[in-house]
């Protein structure tokens, strides 16, 4: 489904769930961090043929990882979980480029955190980096083992 956009409205916003996709026709829109307050920060802008909002539509709702303000009148397609089986037959060059700059997307994740830890190796001592990376680890496996339990709880329901 089409959708007009006015300049300055704010589509997604960081924290709600969201499982709608959607691929910018014509039009800009600014993707923030903290917006409205004091953190705010804008970390990208997204024009014609972007898309944004996977990430809620490809987990199932998860919260948005940003917020998204149209910079100008902006067109928009809405893609939602109805639609994305269909939407993806057909739009087969559009799904490799939003695996793309998902993928691009984690590669600077990770160069970003190595690049933390490798300033903070340079400050602390190695025992207290060996810890930190101990924590963040459990905490990502712990992360992990809730979310394949929530899947598989749903699944289980399902059937």
């Amino acid at each position: 489904m089409m959708t007009k956009v006015p300049e300055g409205t704010v589509i997604l916003r960081e924290g709600e769930e969201s499982i709608d996709m959607y691929k910018i026709l014509s039009g800009r829109v600014e993707l923030y961090r903290g917006y409205g307050t004091g953190n705010e920060a804008i970390i990208g802008i997204k024009s014609k043929d972007d898309y944004f909002g996977e990430t809620g539509l490809l987990t199932g709702g998860k919260p948005a990882l940003y917020t998204v303000v149209s910079y100008s009148d902006v067109l928009l397609l809405r893609i939602t979980q109805t639609d994305i089986e269909d939407y993806i037959l057909k739009n087969h060059v559009d799904i490799l480029r939003i695996m793309q700059s998902m993928a691009n997307t984690m590669y600077n994740i990770k160069y970003s955190m190595d690049m933390i830890m490798e300033d903070m190796s340079d400050r602390a001592n190695n025992e207290m980096l060996s810890e930190l990376r101990s924590y963040y680890s459990k905490q990502l496996a712990l992360y992990n083992a809730a979310i394949l339990k929530s899947s598989l709880q749903k699944k289980s329901e399902a059937d």
